[in-house]
Order: C-alpha cells, then structure tokens, then sequence
C-alpha cells in the first residue's frame, strides 16, 4: 500500500498541477484502487483460512481413519493368531493321542479276530451230523454195545425190532455209565454187568452233560464245569448217548428194500420223513449247544496269542486247569467266552493295571468290552431265532392236531363224489 502511494506520489509530481478536477478524479481512483486491492487481499485470506480449515479437518478425518483401520487391523490379526495357536494346539493334542494309542498291546488287539468265524460258523454236533449216513462212528470210553446203539440212533446202521434195539442200548448204558447205586442195581437186577467204562456216571440221563460238561461225580451232588468236550473222547460218547435218549430213546425197526417198494412203505417213509423233519427242528438248540461245548482246533491260535498278551500268565492258569489238553484238541466257543470273560473281572492282575490306567486306556479296554458284548448279543438273537422258530413249529403241530381230522374228512367226502 505504500508503494501505490509512492507511485501516487511519483505521477502527482510529474504531472502539473494545473487542474483541482483531475487531481481529484486522479485520488478518487488511487482509492478505488487501493479499496479493490484491500477486499482482494482480505478475500484471499478467507479463502486460505477456510481451505487451511478444510485441511486441517481432512487432515484430522484421515488420521481417525486410519487409526480404525489400524485397530481392525490388529483385532484380525489378533484373530488369526488366536485361532491359529488353538490349531496348533488341537494338532498337538491329537498327535499325543495318536502316540497313546500306538501303545495298544497287539496281543489282546488281535485276540479277537483269530479263528472266531469260522469256529462259531462250523457245526459240530453230538450227533455227527443229524442226518446221519456214511461209516460207523467210534464211541470211546464206551462198550462195544454202546458203538453200535449210537451208530443205529445216528443213521449209520439200520435198527432191527424194537424190543431188540431196546434191550441193546438198555446193556450199553449199564456197561457205559451205570457204577452204583439203584441204577447199578437195576442192571443187576436186569442180567446186565453194571460199570463205568466212560468215566463219567449216569452221564447219558444228566442234563448237566449238556449245559456243563459230562461229570466225574457219582451222585451229581458236586460238579465242575467242563465246557470243552473233544467229540472224539470219551466225553464226546457221553453227550451223543444223552442226546440219543433225548432223541428216539425207541428206535424203530427200518424197512428192507422189498418193504421200502409196497404201498405201506411208501406211505411210512413219506410219514418218516415228515416225523424226522419236525424232530430235527426240535431239537436243533440241543445240537447248537453241543456244538458250542466241541473243542475247535482253530481256535488255538487265538489262545497263543492271548498267552503273549498282558494277561498272560492268568490265560495260562486257566488253560492248565480247565483245558490242559488245549495245545492239541482246541477249545470251545464256550470255554472262549468264559476264559475272555474271566481274564478280565476275576483277574488280580488286571484289576491293577485297572486302576492305573489313563482315561484313554479305559476308553480303549471299554470298546474291547462293548466289541465282545455285541457279539454275545449277536449269539442270543440267534438262540432267539430258533426260540421263535420252535415256538412256530409248535404252534402248527397244535393247528394240526385240531383241524387236520376235519379236513381229511372233509377232503374225502368232496373227492368221493
């Protein structure tokens, strides 16, 4: 501003003053001027403060922005970090697992698994077979009497008359199984020589012989559970002989091949069949718990293996006790499941390593145990089975009895006309 008043000055000066008009025209300008530059200037200054303002505000915004960006920033990698140590941490705990259980006892792991299907798949029956057919069958431990009544019961010989097949299986079982008492003295009294070549008294008339194993007792007032019988010994004579009692005690005179052709023949053979077929129903749970009491040889790689398992030495114990001849006869499903029932809750030792056990070493013994009791489950429904099938049988031999009369009568009465 001073220097346009210099400038003012300046033309002032070189400018005569010869009119008072221009020189007032010429001040009012220097005004103008000087107004217009002043509002110019102070313009510009408003509009600087408001753009610095502005800036500042922008400035104040941007520095809030990215202090939210850099808190959720942080926060999400927080985040990861968190989630990445909890998989770190879940991956380490399976991998001690994985390392606990790797130290599973590969005895009693594949205890289980060795010999069970095909030795609970595989008949062996007191009888031989049921339907009988092919060579005699030794009876050990029997008579030579008791040879030829089991081979006539099982189909392997052909019966003569009735009263003689009688009076035959009558004088083996008094030379079998008869030692003393009044069963002795009934086959004195007989004509018969009374003794016990089999070595287990009365076994064939003892239901004990089929549930727990023919006996050593005379008056079967004590008796030790023998659930593995070798059918080729002489505790095998003794339940073939209680089955055959509990069979056809009465055996009837078979047919010639000159009878077998007449009508009457046919006839009886058609109704033969029919009696044979029901019978064999019947009785099938008689064979089925014979065959779980036959000693099985392939199932003596299981018990080798449970002899390296931890229960060892028990297995051992109880092997010498009730089945000393395992190594080479076998042992039975039923001796099974007892020895691997019995290694367990009657066993010091395990009740021991029981208590020391980690949480996952019980887990792993309850599967065992959950894994052997589906498969006794699996054993029941069928005896279940063939429960409900008996119980059909029965119920068509009572649907029979009441109404087939009716319907043969019927049935002649229409075919007559």
């Amino acid at each position: 501003m001073l220097a346009l008043s210099a400038i003012a000055g300046a033309a002032h000066a070189q400018i005569p003053v010869t009119d008072g008009m221009l020189i007032g025209t010429v001040q009012q300008s220097t005004q103008q001027i000087t107004q217009a530059l002043e509002n110019g200037f102070r313009d510009q200054t408003d509009t600087l403060s408001d753009k610095i303002a502005d800036l500042k505000k922008g400035l104040a915004n941007a520095i809030s922005g990215a202090a939210e960006t850099t808190s959720k920033a942080s926060s999400g990698a927080a985040t990861v970090v968190s989630e990445a140590a909890q998989r770190t941490a879940s991956e380490q705990a399976t991998i001690r697992n994985e390392q606990r259980f790797s130290g599973i006892d590969p005895c009693n792991v594949l205890v289980s698994t060795i010999g069970t299907s095909e030795a609970s798949r595989g008949g062996v029956t007191a009888t031989g077979g049921g339907s009988g057919g092919g060579g005699p069958k030794p009876a050990p431990g029997g008579s030579a009497g008791m040879n030829e009544v089991l081979d006539v019961a099982e189909k392997r010989k052909p019966a003569g008359l009735p009263e003689v097949e009688a009076a035959k299986s009558a004088k083996a079982a008094c030379s079998t199984f008869a030692s003393s008492g009044l069963r002795g003295d009934a086959c004195t009294d007989a004509g018969f020589s009374a003794s016990n070549t089999a070595g287990y008294p009365d076994a064939d008339i003892r239901a004990s012989t089929l549930f727990d194993g023919p006996q050593t007792n005379v008056d079967g007032t004590k008796f030790t559970r023998r659930l593995t019988v070798d059918m080729a010994g002489a505790e095998g004579t003794a339940l073939r002989a209680l089955m055959r009692n509990l069979d056809q005690p009465v055996q009837l005179q078979d047919l010639t091949k000159a009878q077998r052709a007449t009508d009457a023949g046919r006839q009886f053979m058609a109704l033969e069949n029919a009696f044979a077929a029901r019978m064999s129903v019947a009785k099938y749970p008689q064979e089925a718990q014979a065959n779980l009491l036959a000693a099985k040889p392939e199932l003596i790689e299981m018990v080798q293996q449970m002899l390296k398992s931890e229960d060892g030495p028990f297995v051992q114990k109880y092997l010498d006790k009730n089945v000393p001849a395992w190594s080479s006869k076998g042992i039975s499903m039923a001796e099974l499941i007892a020895l691997e029932t019995q290694r367990r809750y009657m066993n010091k030792d395990w009740q021991l390593r029981l208590l020391a056990m980690s949480d996952t070493d019980i887990a792993r013994e309850n599967v065992r145990m959950q894994a052997m009791n589906a498969w006794l489950q699996s054993l029941a429904l069928d005896r279940q089975i063939v429960a409900s099938v008996i119980e059909s049988n029965a119920a068509q031999a009572a649907i029979r009895s009441e109404m087939m009369p009716q319907l043969v009568a019927a049935n002649k009465r229409a075919v007559s006309r």
